[in-house]
């Protein structure tokens, strides 16, 4: 290693005697790359010789010797009882964890270890992803929709354990494949249930269409009744939309990303993955427009960008966002510091208790269905916010309409005219 790697202080030049040592280095370089802090790289990278100190205590190991199993060990027998560590023992193994995890994929990544072994690989991977392909090349169901059918049939192989083969499954009763759904769905709402019941009579659909005479559990379990426009979307005034944005601290910790994002799902009624799925090519900074791609119908519209969301966006790429090769506007603040797969529901909420609101529900979807009320009591057409909000079927923004109390007090029957 050249003298570059000795920068700020990071490394112990005693590194490059010890085991692993050379190995610490790179992992270091490496954690740099993807975004950890400095006090994590030293951490990790002191795991890492420590690790290979205590190896070399008893017998010398190779890097090529290193595996799951003499990790396990390593964290199992050693790192409880260390001495070497002021965290308490949970803390201690936590962190020694993720090192040594980093560590085994570097080795990976740079071939001194073999692939990961097949036999980590649940039995039932071949059969679940001869599904999956089957839902998106055969039957072209969006990308969201094949993970959530993944995660309902996954959870029903895992529940078999032993019977994972196509001839035991086709063996089962109606009984059995409607107990387990009863448990797995017990606290689903109505739209859960049937996307439970979807996926699983898929499965046994594509089963039978491989020849395993399953069509006997097709009708087993039921679809729950969902009638159109039963539900009534909980909204807010515009006043306490105001209040919820600013309730975001913008110079706390991720405050001008928390602000910027949650102001366009108020400007824009944006879905939650509509944001994530924005790109710096996306922003139209000459034009003033935002081009917003929908994984759920796999379109594009193009939105006028509104000056305060210029300003949040401006704000928060020139002073929060990090340097990336990630073209997703907002990025996770942690390593390695990609695009945010997580849910906003959190924060969201959070902001809705810091401001006051009372309300049923407390997710940014709220924002959405606040705009279209607010919308359509200023006069727009169903059109224009069926255009806005990104929605194919028009009927699907007449359940705003309900909202309207004052237009719907106007055109109710008196009591007196009833009787």
């Amino acid at each position: 290693m050249g003298t570059e790697a000795f920068w700020n202080g990071l490394f112990d030049s005693r590194w490059d005697d010890c085991t692993f040592g050379a190995e610490a280095i790179r992992l270091v370089y490496r954690l740099r790359r993807l975004g950890y802090c400095e006090g994590t790289r030293r951490m990790y990278g002191q795991m890492v010789v420590h690790f290979g100190h205590v190896l070399a205590g008893s017998e010398r190991v190779a890097a090529e010797q290193i595996n799951e199993a003499v990790i396990q060990k390593f964290l199992r027998e050693h790192v409880p009882m260390c001495r070497c560590y002021r965290q308490p023992p949970g803390r201690r193994y936590s962190y020694a964890g993720r090192a040594l995890g980093h560590f085994l994929a570097m080795l990976r990544e740079e071939g001194v270890l073999a692939p990961q072994a097949l036999g980590c690989i649940p039995p039932y991977n071949g059969l679940l992803e001869g599904y999956c392909q089957f839902l998106a090349h055969e039957r072209g169901l969006a990308t969201r929709t094949v993970s959530t059918y993944r995660g309902f049939v996954r959870d029903f192989l895992v529940h078999r354990s032993l019977e994972i083969e196509p001839e035991a499954l086709v063996r089962l009763s109606a009984k059995e494949l409607f107990t387990f759904a009863r448990q797995r769905g017990a606290r689903l709402g109505v739209s859960s249930w049937n996307h439970l019941v979807l996926a699983l009579r898929g499965f046994y659909g594509w089963l039978d269409l491989q020849g395993y005479q399953a069509k006997h559990l097709l009708s087993a379990l039921p679809l729950r009744r969902r009638y159109q426009l039963s539900d009534v979307p909980c909204a807010l005034g515009w006043e306490e939309v105001q209040r919820v944005l600013a309730a975001v601290d913008r110079n706390g910790l991720d405050g001008r990303r928390n602000y910027a994002m949650l102001l366009m799902i108020a400007t824009y009624g944006l879905r939650t993955c509509e944001v994530r799925a924005l790109r710096c090519e996306d922003i139209d900074w000459q034009k003033d427009e935002l081009t917003i791609y929908t994984s759920k119908t796999g379109r594009t519209r193009r939105l006028p960008l509104t000056r305060p969301v210029g300003e949040a966006l401006l704000e928060y790429l020139r002073h929060e966002r990090p340097a990336s090769v990630h073209r997703e506007v907002f990025l996770s603040r942690r390593p390695p510091q990609g695009p945010l797969r997580n849910k906003f529901y959190h924060w969201v909420a959070r902001c809705f208790l810091k401001a006051g609101v009372p309300a049923p529900h407390r997710g940014p979807h709220v924002l959405r269905h606040s705009l279209a009320v607010h919308l359509l009591q200023r006069g727009e057409t169903l059109k224009g916010i069926g255009d806005l909000l990104g929605h194919r079927n028009p009927e699907t923004t007449f359940i705003y309409t309900k909202l309207q109390v004052d237009d719907l007090r106007q055109v109710a029957i008196e009591p007196e005219v009833m009787s």
